[in-house]
């Protein structure tokens, strides 16, 4: 990503914001995109998962979000990317949308961004509207290490970066900051590592500096990496949960099950609340909910979407069964 400054080329420049499952990429995004400077930006988003979640918490900041179907980025959905780049050109010329200087495709977290990046650049019904910006990683401050040992996806988000923001910075110490960031320079030597954090996010003029290392990614067929095993699928919660005790259940079931659950996100009804409740859990941690002021039109009333490996629906519909079952 780049900040406003002249260019000698007047193409539209496309971004890539990825890191790893529950990395914080969503958070950062809304962060980035409550600066002014950034207010003429298209978000494209995608998500692995039967259910959409993320482009409702950052179409609070900007209503310029367009989610694509489920589906991986650098796999299933490729043309859908480009159709929906191409698409969006064509409404901003013809008036449908407003005009926008630059475009942020924020990824699922399993996204390898090499195919992203190669769709972009080789696409004939982009080359002469846009061009490959800069690709920008998050990697989660408490969980980064574990996830850059064992994950080909982690890794090579982070290999491909131009710039990778270290999030949640102050749930760690200052010298496991340091240890991530010794990490990953030993997987991208070349790359800019910043860290961000509850009250000191890292500003978009220090994140969205222009690439200064191309990644050259080849001709051809660019096929994303994935880990083998990894499965996504959505819970459905029937009816009011007890806060306290969904909290503890979904505690347990993190601290035993963490390495097969890379990461649970969902909205739930809770007792004694209107809102619904934002779920987030990442391998062992659950962290602070979220709200939305009112539920999605046409939105379940409860749910939750696991990405796991080697772990089954049934696993956890049963496990979820028996905490309701001894609350009711």
């Amino acid at each position: 990503m780049q900040p406003v400054v002249p260019s000698l080329d007047a193409r539209i420049p496309v971004h890539v914001l990825t890191g790893f499952l529950g990395s914080g990429k969503t958070t950062f995004l809304r962060h980035l995109l409550d600066e002014p400077s950034l207010a003429d930006t298209a978000v494209i988003i995608n998500e692995f998962g039967e259910v959409g979640l993320d482009h409702l918490l950052v179409r609070e900041v900007s209503e310029d979000v367009v989610l694509l179907s489920s589906g991986c980025l650098c796999c299933a959905v490729r043309d859908d990317l480009i159709s929906t780049l191409a698409d969006l050109l064509a409404m901003a010329r013809s008036g449908k949308v407003a005009p926008f200087r630059q475009v942020v495709i924020e990824t699922t977290g399993l996204a390898d961004p090499a195919p992203i990046i190669h769709a972009v650049l080789s696409a004939p019904e982009l080359l002469h509207r846009c061009r490959a910006g800069s690709v920008v990683t998050t990697v989660d401050g408490v969980s980064g290490s574990n996830s850059i040992q064992s994950f080909a996806e982690a890794a090579q988000q982070v290999a491909l970066a131009d710039c990778v923001v270290i999030t949640k910075a102050e749930l760690v110490q200052p010298w496991q900051v340091d240890a991530l960031k010794l990490e990953i320079a030993r997987v991208n030597p070349s790359v800019r590592s910043l860290t961000s954090g509850k009250g000191a996010m890292a500003p978009a003029r220090d994140v969205l500096g222009q690439a200064e290392n191309p990644k050259h990614l080849g001709s051809g067929s660019v096929h994303g990496v994935h880990s083998h095993g990894i499965k996504t699928f959505t819970v459905e919660v029937p009816g009011e949960v007890e806060w306290p005790a969904f909290v503890e259940w979904l505690e347990l079931l993190l601290a035993a099950r963490g390495q097969s659950i890379l990461r649970v996100k969902g909205l739930l009804p809770v007792k004694g609340d209107e809102r619904p409740v934002v779920i987030h859990g990442v391998q062992h941690v659950v962290y602070p909910p979220e709200y939305l002021p009112r539920w999605p039109e046409g939105s379940p009333r409860g749910w939750l979407v696991f990405i796991a490996r080697n772990l089954t629906r049934a696993a956890i519909e049963n496990s979820l069964r028996n905490m309701l079952a001894t609350r009711s």
